[in-house]
């Protein structure tokens, strides 16, 4: 089933990994679909400590665990032992039958996340086996081969931007010049997104003669404390039927248009 990656072509844009979080989760809160949201960055634990506040991960020990997460699946797929059921046996649940993480790497050894950059676009395959949409982190600052086999090898791209004139030209270019995007299914997303900015959504798409629409993931600073503190979940489920003239209902009720395009996009039906 579709592997979507959330990628910027541009090192200084920020919010990927917070839109992420927001639409992989709000995905399984929404539809039956089954998903896995997992992440290659090297020695990060964002993504984990958006679910499970990061002292229970520390005091858990599930940063030092080599048999969890990516470090196991690692191994079995050097070894070619790697099957879609050891995916799931080794991701972490955090909404029953709906989204499981993936925890990332556990080693801050450079040669182990190399493997895993070798590996990632194997590992992804055997995943959407397993799940109905695998949600993938892509890193900015990455090697150039990795991103390339990534986005290659991914049925969907969420190409995220900023609202920073200079930036949204150059990432036009960049997105539009990528030759492993040329036939792909594309998103474009705003992170960080400000309505009242001269760079909203309706101006940037007029700009810059957008045919399809372009989505947001809006700033909200409680969202962004609920990733800190582990309460992804509970944020959403707190807010899941708050007015769209809410603050945080404003959040959800955009971030609810992404997950609707990725659900239409990737041809699945809540069963």
């Amino acid at each position: 089933m579709p592997r979507v990656v959330f990628w910027s072509p541009d090192s200084a844009m920020s919010g990927t990994t917070h839109a992420i979080i927001a639409v992989s989760t709000l995905m399984g809160i929404s539809h039956k679909a089954t998903c896995l949201l997992m992440q290659g960055h090297f020695n990060s634990k964002k993504i984990e400590s958006s679910f499970t506040p990061y002292d229970e991960l520390i005091a858990s020990g599930a940063f030092d665990n080599a048999n969890l997460g990516a470090s196991a699946l690692i191994r079995l797929a050097t070894s070619n032992k790697l099957t879609a059921d050891a995916i799931k046996n080794y991701a972490k649940p955090v909404l029953k039958e709906r989204l499981d993480v993936l925890y990332g790497i556990n080693s801050k050894v450079k040669d182990d996340y190399e493997d895993l950059t070798r590996n990632l676009p194997y590992i992804t395959r055997k995943a959407a086996e397993a799940y109905d949409l695998v949600f993938i982190d892509l890193p900015k600052n990455t090697d150039e081969k990795f991103k390339i086999d990534t986005l290659a090898d991914s049925e969907i791209v969420v190409c995220v931007l900023n609202q920073d004139e200079v930036k949204i030209g150059n990432f036009f270019e960049k997105v539009n010049g990528l030759e492993e995007l040329k036939d792909k299914t594309k998103i474009i997303l705003v992170a960080d997104y400000e309505n009242n900015s001269r760079y909203n959504l309706t101006n940037i798409k007029t700009k810059y003669r957008l045919k399809e629409p372009i989505y947001a993931v809006p700033h909200n600073y409680l969202f962004s404390d609920a990733c800190n503190n582990g309460n992804v979940i509970d944020f959403f489920y707190r807010n899941i039927n708050a007015d769209s003239r809410d603050y945080n209902g404003y959040f959800i009720s955009q971030v609810k248009l992404a997950v609707e395009k990725i659900f239409e996009l990737a041809k699945i039906r809540d069963n």
